[in-house]
């Protein structure tokens, strides 16, 4: 219990923007938990911007637009843009065209490049337009939508990291990855997929059945893309995972809705 919530504090530490200035034991059970938590800080995300929908949509409506880009800064603001940060450094890396010592050596520069900038505005522009487009739909059938979708990207992340290698021997990836427990994990990862069939089932939104199998297939094709292209895993990887998956599940809720 006790290392449940160790992992939760560091689970908002390490993935929120959320303040919690308290110093925590880091060790394998406890570290295990933070991933483990991941999801549920997605629930947690989704949930604030269903509250902010059904908000603006009838206590105090806006435009659809505008709607649409506060619930994209809100998503940024959560998280204090951690994932887009590993976004622009995967696209400065890839389209460096270097080989996978030069791209592993740009993920780890601060500094955001040409391509970084404009893969970043690509990924807002399309985030805000597919939302929108969404939103045509009705605001009440998205709201498990805005829920379940920042979750499953999440759940992406932990079927990505529990089958991958590091991209190289030190980092916080690389790191994480000797320490957790592999096998408490995957049970962790085989509840949150329990639940979300449960709720499937109940709301009978078969959308959402389909964005499971979605994220199997971006898993096994990101593992042989990054693979390829830089050797394993890194924490960059991990986020820029987390934004793609997101949006590509929000276009595959397109033709659901």
């Amino acid at each position: 219990m006790k290392n449940s919530l160790t992992g939760f504090v560091l689970a908002i530490q390490f993935f929120t923007a959320i303040p919690v200035q308290k110093q925590v034991a880091m060790n394998a059970r406890s570290v295990t938990w933070m991933y483990g938590w991941l999801p549920f800080i997605g629930l947690l995300m989704g949930t604030v911007l269903a509250c902010l929908v059904l908000l603006f949509t009838t206590v105090a409506p806006v435009s659809t637009l505008f709607l649409v880009i506060l619930l994209v800064v809100a998503t940024i603001a959560f998280t204090g843009g951690i994932h887009l940060d590993g976004w622009v450094d995967l696209s400065d890396a890839y389209f460096s065209y270097g080989d996978k010592e030069k791209r592993l050596e740009i993920l780890d520069d601060p500094r955001t490049g040409a391509f970084g900038a404009i893969s970043l505005m690509c990924l807002l522009l399309l985030k805000i337009g597919v939302i929108y487009e969404a939103l045509q739909h009705g605001s009440t059938a998205l709201l498990p939508y805005f829920i379940c979708i920042p979750m499953l990207a999440r759940m992406a992340i932990l079927l990505y990291f529990l089958t991958m290698k590091p991209s190289k021997e030190k980092g916080l990836a690389a790191y994480f990855k000797k320490t957790v427990e592999p096998v408490l994990l995957k049970w962790l990862v085989a509840v949150y997929v329990m639940g979300l069939l449960a709720a499937v089932i109940w709301l009978q939104l078969t959308g959402l059945a389909v964005l499971f199998v979605i994220i199997a297939i971006i898993v096994v094709i990101y593992r042989h893309w990054t693979t390829k292209n830089f050797g394993g895993m890194s924490g960059d990887l991990l986020g820029a995972l987390c934004e793609g998956t997101e949006l590509v599940l929000w276009m595959t809720a397109l033709f659901f809705i």
